[in-house]
C-alpha cells in the first residue's frame, strides 16, 4: 500500500529488538496523520505525528541521526 503525500511509509515489520522504533509522520491532513498513526502502531512501531515540517524540524533537533523519507513540497532545502 502506497499513500501519496505522506512523509513516511510503513514498508516492513519492525526488527526483533527490545527497542521500539519511532516513526515520524508529517502531514497537514489530520485524517492522513491519524490513519498513518494507526497503521504504524499496528505494525509495532511508535508513531509521532506533526502537522507541519516546521514542527517536525523543531523536534528533530534533539534526535540522533537516522533515515528520512520526505515529501515536503512547502519546505525548501
Amino acid at each position: 500500500m502506497i499513500l501519496q503525500n505522506a512523509a513516511y511509509y510503513v514498508l516492513r515489520p519492525p526488527p526483533m529488538s527490545h527497542v521500539t522504533p519511532i516513526v515520524f509522520v508529517v502531514d497537514d491532513d489530520i485524517s492522513m496523520r491519524e490513519a498513518l498513526e494507526a497503521l504504524i502502531r499496528q505494525a509495532g512501531w511508535q508513531p509521532e505525528t506533526f502537522a507541519s515540517g516546521g514542527e517536525f524540524l523543531a523536534r528533530a533537533q534533539s534526535l540522533e541521526p537516522g533515515s528520512v523519507r520526505a515529501n515536503l513540497p512547502k519546505v525548501e532545502g
